[in-house]
């Protein structure tokens, strides 16, 4: 003769649920009432492309460039020149592409989230998002690989290279950009 099980059956399992489910549904009203943010979903959407045309897509995207391409031109030429006096640690005949290029090409891989050194590679060098990129710097002609933005982040200075984003915040701070 064996033990009884301590084990809930399924109708348990299942009641157990919908319980954990009304409660964690009771608290986002909760917090929502309360003021606070709804929580966005963490996963990716499960939904069909809202494009209907092929033309439809990439003139969305061009319209959504268009219109972040005033603050871009405002803000990124300062940060550039700003990190563009920070000492650079290569040696200066060995280099094909110039510190501030090779700094925006990290600040373009963080910006379209790409992960990993391969993936911003596949992603960054494609001719239409260097066009794009060209359509905002007219004077850059290429981008580097992502192991040479490696290595120079390895030998650059932390604390030099923290300098420059603070510094255009606080123009930014100066010039009242920031609304209440």
């Amino acid at each position: 003769m064996g033990k009884v099980s301590r084990r809930p059956t399924r109708e348990a399992r299942r009641q157990h649920k919908a319980k954990v489910r009304a409660a964690r549904r009771q608290g986002r009203a909760q917090q929502v009432a309360a003021g606070g943010r709804q929580r966005q979903p963490v996963s990716a959407s499960n939904a069909l492309c809202g494009y209907a045309t092929v033309e439809a897509e990439p003139a969305a995207r061009e319209a959504a460039v268009a219109a972040q391409r005033p603050g871009y031109r405002e803000l990124l030429p300062k940060l550039l020149r700003d990190l563009g006096k920070l000492p650079d640690p290569r040696q200066p005949k060995k280099c094909t592409h110039k510190l501030t290029v090779g700094l925006l090409y990290g600040l373009l891989s963080v910006v379209v989230q790409r992960a990993s050194r391969r993936e911003a590679n596949r992603t960054l060098s494609r001719p239409v998002f260097l066009a794009t990129v060209q359509a905002f710097f007219p004077e850059l002609e290429s981008l580097p690989h992502a192991d040479t933005l490696n290595r120079l982040l390895a030998r650059i200075e932390v604390q030099a290279l923290e300098v420059a984003p603070v510094e255009v915040i606080r123009r930014l701070i100066r010039n009242q950009k920031f609304r209440r």
